[in-house]
């Protein structure tokens, strides 16, 4: 076997120019689908970041309400008490929610409005870039959108109809879709009411976040509760599906593309070298050991050019973000490995598929002036 991988990567490397054009068309034709499925993987980490960052360990919403993005939850204030008073609850909030834009002039923005405590702070933002929580008549807005709307600390923008003055920015609040802005619990339950959107609950020394979700679930009939990962799993879910059918298009498109130049440059690789397989041929190998070697051959060069793709795709991601700072490229090692995995298949297939020609090729060749 090691013969066959050494005689592969000679065979392949004989030719550099050759094999690096190979490897390199190779790698960018991966380099679509990491690209691709990065901004996807990136999108489902920012639009679930709220609920994976948050210090509560479960969320109470309304019966039959699983999600934040579009849904509407609505809970009495009583429901905050009633949690207290479970067995095993550290703490629970009232988190006050909707939907809305975020306006500065002729800007407009959708958004998530968010009021939360800011006493305690448990249901704003985990980082705040510059400045402090809001107070009254104030808000705190995403960096991202900050910028896009060209406010700063001090400046005025309206949020459900209302302006607020700016008093900090936060971080990790947009995406591709939308920002979240945070506002004080008071101005929020004076433009919208009292009731609350969810409950939001930590849990004692000693008890698991499961655990709490069962007790509280009995304590509070005519709602929903889920643990923290079962939230953010419910928001990624719901984007996902939204979202699927143009990404599904998209990644297949890419992939189609990706697959198509990865089974030609390793077709023509392959029948480029009909005359060293015609020596290996005219030395003895036999059908298996000729089969080997092309195979062999088509794994290195996928090997190499995703590789290559990975290292691109890192640099693209960079770049990407940097231009368009509201899209994050998230490189997920199951997408590589995803990628991988089928570019070996249809890679194979590419390289074996002349092998009938390989077999069939005359030994005399090799000895014949080109």
């Amino acid at each position: 076997m090691n013969g066959r991988v050494s005689l592969a990567r000679k065979n392949l490397f004989q030719d550099r120019r050759r094999a690096l054009l190979a490897v390199m068309g190779v790698g960018v034709a991966l380099l679509l689908v990491l690209v691709l499925d990065g901004i996807f993987a990136g999108a489902m980490r920012q639009v679930t970041a709220y609920m994976k960052e948050s210090p509560a360990d479960v969320f109470v919403s309304q019966q039959g309400v699983r999600t934040m993005h579009m849904s509407t939850s609505a809970l009495p204030t009583e429901t905050v008490e009633a949690a207290r008073k479970v067995k095993g609850v550290a703490w629970a909030e009232g988190l006050r929610y909707t939907t809305g834009i975020i306006g500065v002039g002729e800007e407009r923005r959708l958004t998530y409005v968010l009021g939360y405590d800011t006493a305690t702070g448990r249901g704003g933002p985990r980082r705040i870039a510059v400045g402090r929580a809001p107070g009254p008549g104030q808000i705190l807005v995403d960096k991202i959108a900050a910028d896009e709307l060209g406010v700063g600390i001090g400046d005025t923008v309206t949020v459900l109809g209302r302006p607020f003055r700016v008093s900090g920015l936060s971080r990790n609040g947009t995406n591709i879709i939308n920002t979240t802005v945070f506002i004080g619990g008071d101005d929020f339950a004076r433009l919208r009411g009292p009731t609350v959107a969810y409950v939001i609950v930590g849990a004692g020394v000693g008890i698991s976040p499961e655990q709490l979700a069962r007790r509280l679930g009995s304590a509070l009939p005519r709602t929903t509760v889920q643990t923290r990962a079962e939230f953010a799993t419910q928001e990624g879910r719901i984007i996902q599906d939204m979202a699927a059918d143009v990404m599904n298009i998209m990644s297949a498109i890419g992939f189609l593309i990706a697959l198509a130049v990865v089974a030609l440059t390793l077709f023509g690789s392959t029948l480029g070298k009909l005359r060293e397989y015609g020596v290996v041929k005219a030395l003895g190998a036999g059908p298996g050991r000729l089969a080997a070697t092309v195979a062999v051959q088509a794994v290195w060069s996928i090997a190499l050019g995703l590789a290559v793709a990975v290292v691109l795709a890192l640099v693209v991601g960079i770049v990407i973000s940097s231009l368009a700072t509201n899209i994050l490229v998230v490189l997920e090692p199951k997408s590589i490995m995803r990628t991988g995995a089928a570019a070996v298949v249809i890679g194979g297939a590419a390289a074996i598929i002349p092998l009938r020609r390989v077999m069939r090729v005359d030994p005399a060749t090799a000895f014949r002036r080109l």
